[in-house]
């Protein structure tokens, strides 16, 4: 059976819905776990790194266990639990950020996670997990940011602040899509200020 076949009950113990339709791909495994352990974090924001790592691992060890999707399963677990955990330390907000959720479906696609941040509004994080050198704006991730701002617009209104797109192991080229107006470097953004920006 192919990656496309999978529901999180094969990915994850216990748990009965699909992870994403169309999943094809060892990358978009990762990627979708990533994501689910990315949301199991977010209680521990504020923990010193050691909590998190060792809430991240605990986390991979208990769900992520389909041999015959993710093949090197210590591998993949390390992945998942190394994106998720460079996710939290560099750019999960403060303890006085509401989290939204994650893996939000809608008619367009999945939202990875969002977070209501004070003196904001709503951030849509679309986390990158691919190995890219540079995170290149083409005409697929505008076509996916657009459907996203979309989303966000007719979902949250005026309170939609915009999206994240966030590549973890490059977090330098990590790009920020306004509610209105066109993607630019996080760095150089309206949401440049917020504590998880830091460290880059």
């Amino acid at each position: 059976m192919t990656a496309r076949h999978l529901t999180t009950a094969r990915l994850l113990a216990g748990t009965e819905s699909s992870i994403r339709p169309g999943m094809s791909t060892w990358h978009v495994a990762i990627g979708a776990l990533a994501h689910m352990c990315s949301a199991e974090l977010a209680q521990f924001r504020g923990q010193p790194p050691t909590v998190i790592a060792q809430r991240a691992t605990e986390w991979v060890a208990a769900n992520v266990k389909d041999v015959r999707v993710l093949g090197n399963l210590p591998k993949a677990r390390m992945q998942i639990a190394a994106a998720a955990c460079s996710y939290m330390h560099r750019f999960a907000p403060g303890l006085n950020t509401k989290y939204l959720g994650s893996e939000i479906a809608f008619d367009g696609g999945r939202i990875d996670l969002a977070w209501d941040v004070p003196d904001h509004g709503v951030i849509i994080d679309e986390l990158k997990t691919q190995t890219w050198v540079r995170l290149d704006i083409n005409s697929a991730m505008l076509e996916q940011t657009s459907r996203y701002k979309s989303f966000g617009v007719n979902q949250w209104g005026e309170g939609f602040c915009g999206v994240r797109l966030l590549p973890l192991r490059h977090p330098a080229e990590a790009r920020f899509a306004p509610a209105k107006g066109p993607i630019m470097r996080l760095a150089d953004s309206a949401v440049s200020g917020i504590p998880w920006m830091a460290s880059l």
